[in-house]
């Protein structure tokens, strides 16, 4: 017997297999053309809104409106307005709160919700019409499962996303629901193994695991749950390298796997390839060779790499500030530390990380990246690079003599420059709202997060010089914020307030996050003892501020040594009007935004306007 009221029916006759055949290419095809339908569905709720606006813009206008108005009513309607509205953002801002259980984020919950509805109604055209046919229940889930493919691969792509294009979103937020497609994918193909294993018990056929055709459906199985697996947020954070050499090299295979498992599926799995394909050489051919500087920051674990960029392309980043980038070394670059024979040298071949553009040169062709080395294959090959540039500004500096016992270093850097291949900008900048919509703007950063705040800030107040802006920065050490208050103008600005977190002299770390960011002491270099003295003076000259004993709350070597009172800075950010609309941004350690998001939480649920965003460091 088979599940449930399923039985195993055996003898079909040509025509009931070619039924069964049509039934399950339909049904597959239906699938798939409902992939479109939440897109046709965002699609028509902006037209209704636009038509909307549009009318009621028209009517304030002067044209002619159909129902005359009492000022009573008219008043109910605002009220209306307003308390729907209201609704409408309390619903939003609970969607996109994280699923947290056993101390780890699962998401959010609008990804639950549409994953579970969207699951649902593929199981739906998983069963209907099935009737009492095992097989063809069992056959069903797997062609419904890889009618989503092509869907899959599209909500991944960075350069030719049309999911992007046509929601205004960024890739990263059109990827959420890449990791939402995945899961139920394999959620649904995890089935249809699971009832073939079931079939093959029942009925002794268990040595059929070992033909060919059934033997790539199993190993693209667990393919796919390895994939996963090296997905998941702890995978990728103790190594990006897994993820994405598994990630990249599972996605080329699993296609060619289940074109020979399933002919019903090659349909499908060609889309797929060819979308893989397509955007691959889209983003090779967006990619450039940079030359970069390597400099460390003394007293810190970070590298400052500024690299110069083709002039046609220096724009793109002049117009997306905060955006990121793919970096990765050339083979020839690799020289000073790798055999080319190793494996470590093929294996930077699939290394593609992602770095945040920290500054944008305004005369010259440069972007400024900051990395901190945290034991990676890619930041460690930037530390050494770093480490080459100092032994060579030794070298010049040393007379001629003493130069000639010195290190070697080859031709291609005698100027201190390095080749490197940049891809992007990528990022949701392009799409975050006009600020000066805004009543005031908090911007809040954590350690390296701020190379992403402070070019936002930066062009905030470039475009609204009268916008009440505000960034709150926490970093580890005095040295952390060196490359961007000594060379971002930043020290001098009443509107920036920079908070040191590390271990000195007795003092503790405030919170759970500022735990999550590797121990360090005090920069001893001569960058840090620079911001030590600027902090001192800058606390003399405002002497006549208010609170923090004169300070006015800002660059004191006291109050800088404890982590910001993110409660307290929120509800100042908020109490200054009811109908105040106000703008979040926050890129640094996820306990941190999760902490600013609970802040900024009540203040919605109390009906206040807030655009809130978290950049992440994963991507």
């Amino acid at each position: 017997m088979g599940l449930f009221t399923y039985r195993f029916i055996e003898g079909l006759t040509e025509a009931e297999k070619q039924a069964r055949r049509r039934a399950l290419d339909n049904y597959g095809l239906a699938a798939q053309l409902s992939d479109l339908l939440p897109v046709v569905l965002i699609l028509l709720y902006r037209l209704t809104k636009w038509v909307v606006k549009e009318r009621v813009d028209g009517s304030a206008n002067g044209e002619y409106a159909a129902v005359p108005s009492s000022p009573v009513m008219k008043k109910r309607r605002e009220e209306g307005v307003r308390s729907w509205s209201m609704r409408k953002r309390r619903l939003r801002w609970w969607l996109g709160e994280d699923v947290v259980a056993a101390g780890h984020v699962y998401g959010q919950r609008d990804q639950w919700i549409v994953g579970v509805v969207w699951f649902l109604w593929l199981a739906v055209l998983s069963i209907k019409d099935t009737g009492e046919d095992y097989l063809h229940l069992t056959k069903r889930f797997g062609i419904v499962a890889v009618s989503q493919y092509p869907l899959q691969y599209l909500l991944s792509l960075k350069s030719l996303n049309p999911f992007s294009y046509l929601l205004k979103s960024s890739h990263e937020q059109v990827n959420r629901w890449h990791r939402v497609s995945a899961r139920v994918t394999t959620t649904l193909l995890f089935i249809h193994a699971a009832l073939y294993l079931n079939f093959y018990i029942q009925n002794n056929r268990l040595y059929r695991l070992g033909v060919p055709l059934v033997l790539a459906g199993v190993v693209a199985f667990f393919s796919l749950n390895l994939m996963l697996t090296t997905a998941l947020r702890p995978v990728r954070r103790f190594s990006y390298r897994l993820f994405f050499i598994t990630h990249l090299l599972l996605a080329i295979s699993i296609p060619f796997l289940v074109l020979f498992h399933a002919a019903p599926a090659r349909s499908y799995m060609i889309q797929a390839l060819l979308v893989f394909f397509v955007d691959l050489i889209s983003r090779k051919m967006d990619t450039v060779t940079g030359h970069a500087k390597f400099e460390s920051i003394p007293g810190t674990n970070l590298v400052k790499l500024s690299a110069a960029i083709p002039h046609v392309k220096i724009n793109r980043f002049r117009g997306s500030p905060g955006s990121h980038i793919y970096l990765s070394i050339p083979a020839a670059a690799r020289a000073t530390f790798q055999d080319p024979t190793s494996i470590s040298h093929l294996l930077f071949e699939f290394l593609f990380n992602p770095f945040t553009v920290a500054s944008v040169g305004e005369q010259e062709s440069e972007v400024t990246m900051i990395a901190r080395h945290n034991g990676g294959p890619m930041t460690a090959a930037l530390g050494h690079y770093a480490v080459l540039a100092k032994q060579q500004q030794q070298q010049q500096q040393q007379p001629p003599s003493r130069s000639a016992n010195s290190l070697s270093i080859p031709d291609a850097r005698n100027e201190g420059k390095i080749p490197l291949n940049i891809e992007g900008p990528y990022g949701s900048v392009t799409h975050f709202p006009n600020f000066g919509q805004f009543d005031r703007v908090l911007l809040v950063a954590g350690g390296v997060g701020a190379t992403f705040t402070v070019p936002v800030y930066k062009s905030v107040v470039a475009e609204n010089p009268n916008a009440k802006v505000k960034m709150v920065w926490s970093v580890r050490t005095a040295g952390d914020a060196t490359w961007a208050l000594l060379r971002e103008g930043l020290m001098d600005d009443e509107n920036v307030q920079i908070y040191v977190t590390g271990v000195t002299e007795g003092r503790t770390r405030g919170g759970v996050w500022d735990q999550q960011q590797q121990d360090g002491g005090e920069g001893s270099g001569a960058e840090g003892t620079e911001m030590s003295r600027m902090f001192r003076r800058r606390s003399g000259s405002n002497s006549g501020g208010s609170g923090g004993g004169g300070t006015g709350g800002r660059f004191t070597s006291l109050h800088n040594r404890q982590r910001p009172d993110l409660r307290r800075v929120v509800d100042e950010m908020f109490r200054h009007g009811q109908e105040e609309k106000v703008a979040v941004v926050v890129c640094g350690p996820e306990e941190m935004a999760r902490e600013l998001r609970e802040y900024v939480g009540v203040w919605v649920r109390r009906g206040r306007v807030v655009w809130f965003h978290k950049e992440g460091f994963g991507f």
